[in-house]
């Protein structure tokens, strides 16, 4: 956040604060003067800042720096082992709460399926029940849990903290998860969309170092879109941008979850490609997988499918092809649209077969607008089927170090 000329004077010593402590936490170990130097601050106010952050133990001396020809100068370094934060993916299919250092780090981590739960708990007891696993497996202070972030599928109501009606989680319906776990553990919550989280998680944590413009594609059991520009997520009007599992890919495809029909989500996410496998073995297609569905259908799931396609299930691998090519489509027309200079991959379709982010790559580039598509990074996020859960950590890290009104340290 950029200094504002209307602040007052503490606002500006906030933000000052803010300033310091998040140029100790990204250069650390760093010197008084490199800190004044890179910040425009004078020495005295960094100075005094440097005192009240070593008095409440955010930051620690680290040794000495070179001399210039006088004394050596104190080096300063964010105390890592200080700070940690309850890091909650709120998934389809699977729960999952971790406490999580400032460097990205898991300390314990507790997850829990969906079906583990009996069908008449609901959503927050099933919230509850994880986060309080996991601190009941922990010796570490609980004084040291500065905050819960929380990942979970969108539409969200950021603001409000709340849960509004994601289309496939059935049965939920504006869950004030923020005022809820604020209640029950007394502990600053803030709530991002899983797309947005996890484009988050790779600017705090991962492979992000710069000011790029980010369009992170989270292909999982749905499909969700998180932008970045200028190290922010973009949210557009009620939170509605990054959407992009609800553009229309084919106007006669299948009815989706949110009810429109030929959503790219409804053509190449995790629940439409376990969807869509059924659906041609029970037209008779042959398949490796057939006396799988016909004998437990339940034990279909995606893994097994790509598993199978994998070791040469034709069924299997035509329908992983499919599905990649209309991943495809939908990310080139987002660069169209957006114009991204990352384009990156994550979730259980990535973690399972990430050979479909080159099919993705080539696609955009073959039919994406050339002036630009060419020289788009594609990637593959850096945390695997725990990139959401490490966003929902990188919430709380982005309220603390970009925002001079945060009070959490």
């Amino acid at each position: 956040m950029k200094k504002n000329e209307h602040w007052n004077t503490d606002q500006i010593r906030q933000y000052n604060r803010s300033l310091v402590l998040k140029l100790i936490y990204k250069e650390g170990p760093v010197s008084k003067a490199e800190i004044s130097k890179k910040s425009e601050l004078t020495f005295a106010t960094i100075g005094n800042i440097t005192s009240e952050l070593l008095e409440i133990e955010a930051i620690r001396e680290s040794g000495y720096g070179k001399s210039n020809g006088g004394r050596r100068p104190v080096l300063y370094e964010f105390n890592w082992d200080n700070y940690y934060v309850i890091a909650l993916d709120i998934g389809v299919t699977q729960i999952s709460a971790a406490l999580v250092n400032f460097k990205g780090n898991i300390y314990k981590q507790y997850n829990t399926n969906m079906s583990d739960f009996s069908m008449n708990i609901n959503l927050i007891e099933r919230v509850y029940s994880v986060v309080d696993q996991l601190i009941s497996q922990t010796d570490l202070s609980l004084s040291k849990i500065v905050g819960i972030g929380v990942s979970a599928p969108g539409p969200i109501d950021e603001d409000d903290g709340k849960i509004l009606t994601p289309p496939n989680l059935q049965g939920v319906k504006n869950v004030n998860i923020k005022e809820l776990l604020e209640q029950r553990y007394h502990l600053t919550t803030i709530l991002e969309k899983d797309a947005n989280a996890a484009a988050l998680a790779e600017q705090w944590f991962g492979s992000v170092h710069s000011k790029e413009n980010i369009l992170y594609i989270f292909a999982d059991q749905g499909i969700g879109g998180g932008i970045i520009i200028d190290s922010r997520i973009f949210r557009g009007f009620k939170n509605g941008a990054g959407e992009i599992g609800h553009m229309s890919i084919d106007i006669d495809g299948p009815r989706c979850n949110c009810g429109n029909f030929g959503c790219l989500e409804s053509l190449a996410s995790g629940i439409a490609f376990v969807k869509r496998v059924k659906q041609e073995i029970h037209r008779g297609a042959k398949s490796s997988l057939s006396d799988l569905y016909l004998n437990h259908e339940e034990s279909l799931t995606l893994e097994t499918i790509v598993e199978h396609g994998k070791k040469g299930d034709q069924l299997a691998k035509s329908i992983i092809d499919e599905m990649g090519r209309y991943l495809g489509i939908g990310v080139t027309n987002a660069i169209n649209f957006f114009a991204p200079t990352m384009v990156i991959f994550g979730g259980q379709m990535i973690e399972l077969n990430p050979e479909t982010i080159q099919v993705t790559e080539e696609i955009a580039k073959d039919r994406g607008f050339s002036t630009y598509s060419n020289d788009i990074k594609f990637i593959k996020s850096s945390f695997g089927r725990q990139s959401s859960l490490m966003g929902a950590a990188s919430i709380i890290q982005q309220k603390i170090f970009d925002y001079p009104e945060n009070t959490l340290i």
